[in-house]
C-alpha cells in the first residue's frame, strides 16, 4: 500500500499548495507552537511540498513520494525520499522533529519509534494528526450509497483513532507537553469540487475506487449535501501533540 501512497502523492504534488487549505492552516498552528523551542537540526517527516521545511532553521525535509521531494528541491529545500518507518538517519540526529497531516498514513508504532530513535534527548516533536472523525461527512454519504446500490459498504481509508496516538507515544516514553484537538472545515459549493479537494492533493483512497457510475455519483451527491452549512462539507478532527524525547 505505500507504492500506492507515494503515487497518488506524486500524482498530486503540482496541486498540493493550490489545494491543502487545512492542511496549511495546520502547520502554521505548529509553527505558532514550536515558535519557542530552541533547536539546531529539524527534520520534517512526511514534508509533502515543504509547507513546514520551508520555515524552519537546517531543516531536512522527508517525504515518501519522488515528486513531492522534487517540488521541495525546486523550493530550495533540503531533502530526502524516504519511508518515515525506515529513516536513514543515525539514532539521535535532530533535536526538533515536526509532522503535519501526514502520520494517518503511517504504522503509527513503527513511525513514533523511528521518531524516538532518530531525535537526540530531551527533542521535541511537533505532531498534528488527522485522526477518527475525520471527513465523516464524505465517508457516510459514500457508504450509504454504497450499501444502497452495491449492497455492501466500500473499503475505505481509516483515519487512526485517538487512543492509538496517545498509546504509542506514551510506550515510547514521549512527554506530552501540550494536546490539542480541533475541528477544521471548509464548505465547497460542489461534490466534485469537494472530491478534488481531496484528490488533487493525493489524497486519495488507497484501496482505489472503480469508476463511479452517474447513479451512484447523483445519490451520492444527494447524501452528501448539507442544508446547514449549504455546500459541502470537508472536515478533519485534528490532533495536535508537542512530545518531548524523555
Amino acid at each position: 500500500m505505500k507504492e500506492i501512497i507515494a503515487q497518488n502523492f506524486s500524482k498530486g504534488a503540482r496541486n498540493y499548495d493550490r489545494f491543502a487549505v487545512i492542511q496549511k492552516r495546520s502547520a502554521k498552528n505548529l509553527l505558532n507552537l514550536i515558535s519557542n523551542i530552541s533547536y539546531t537540526k529539524a527534520i520534517d517527516i512526511g514534508a509533502g511540498s515543504g509547507e513546514l521545511a520551508s520555515k524552519l532553521k537546517n531543516c531536512i525535509g522527508v517525504d515518501i513520494s519522488p515528486q513531492m521531494c522534487k517540488c521541495m528541491e525546486e523550493k530550495g529545500i533540503k531533502c530526502v525520499c524516504a519511508d518515515a518507518e525506515n529513516l536513514p538517519f543515525p539514532d539521535k540526529t535532530f533535536d526538533l522533529a515536526v509532522s503535519n497531516f501526514a502520520f494517518q498514513w503511517m504504522n503509527i508504532k513503527k513511525a513514533l519509534k523511528e521518531v524516538h530513535r532518530i531525535l537526540k534527548s530531551n527533542g521535541s516533536f511537533a505532531l498534528s494528526v488527522p485522526i477518527e472523525g475525520s471527513l465523516s461527512e464524505l465517508f457516510s454519504a459514500w457508504q450509504k450509497v454504497s450499501v444502497l446500490l452495491n449492497g455492501k459498504e466500500d473499503k475505505l481509508f481509516r483515519f487512526p483513532s485517538y487512543n492509538t496516538v496517545i498509546f504509542y507515544a506514551k510506550k515510547y516514553d514521549f512527554k506530552i507537553k501540550h494536546k490539542q484537538i480541533k475541528a477544521e472545515k471548509i464548505i465547497l459549493p460542489s461534490a466534485s469540487e469537494a472530491l478534488n479537494y481531496v484528490n488533487k492533493i493525493g489524497a486519495r483512497n488507497p484501496y482505489g475506487f472503480k469508476k463511479i457510475r452517474k447513479q451512484f455519483y447523483k445519490e451520492f451527491c444527494k447524501e452528501f449535501f448539507h442544508s446547514k452549512d449549504k455546500g459541502y462539507p470537508i472536515s478533519y478532527k485534528v490532533l495536535t501533540l508537542i512530545l518531548e524525547k524523555a
